[in-house]
């Protein structure tokens, strides 16, 4: 594992995998699990309850969120939210809190992502559909 910059990120998770790459400015919660090498690009927010399997890579400027209600009233409203393994994440998309983006699977940059992703699919805009 490599963290660039520590001293500019906040990363609380203890749970990253071998191999993976945390560039500058980044928020890891402490419930966040990171698989094997992943790579997450600068500005990237990834709040608890957040899991991404091996093999992802998430662009700059990304924001995962954990409370798709908006309700913000404490850890009963989070929901997981799943990336499996070899997905891409182009900078900038924002992923609703809840949802699971499928194995080798292509986020387009700017994309809001509101419901799951098909394995092996590609979605893009705002919000996301296949493309």
């Amino acid at each position: 594992m490599k963290i660039y910059h520590p001293e500019k990120s906040v990363i609380l998770t203890k749970e990253i995998g071998k191999g993976s790459k945390i560039h500058a400015q980044v928020w890891i919660g402490k419930n966040v699990k990171i698989g094997k090498n992943v790579r997450i690009q600068a500005f990237v927010f990834i709040p608890d309850g957040v899991e991404l399997e091996d093999n992802v890579f998430v662009g700059p400027g990304v924001i995962f969120t954990n409370d798709a209600d908006l309700r913000c009233e404490g850890r009963e409203f989070w929901k997981k939210t799943l990336v499996k393994r070899g997905v891409k994440i182009g900078a900038g998309a924002m992923i609703r809190a809840g949802v699971v983006i499928g194995e080798n699977a292509i986020i387009g940059m700017g994309s809001v992502i509101l419901n799951d992703v098909p394995a092996g699919k590609t979605y893009a805009g705002n919000p996301a559909k296949e493309i």
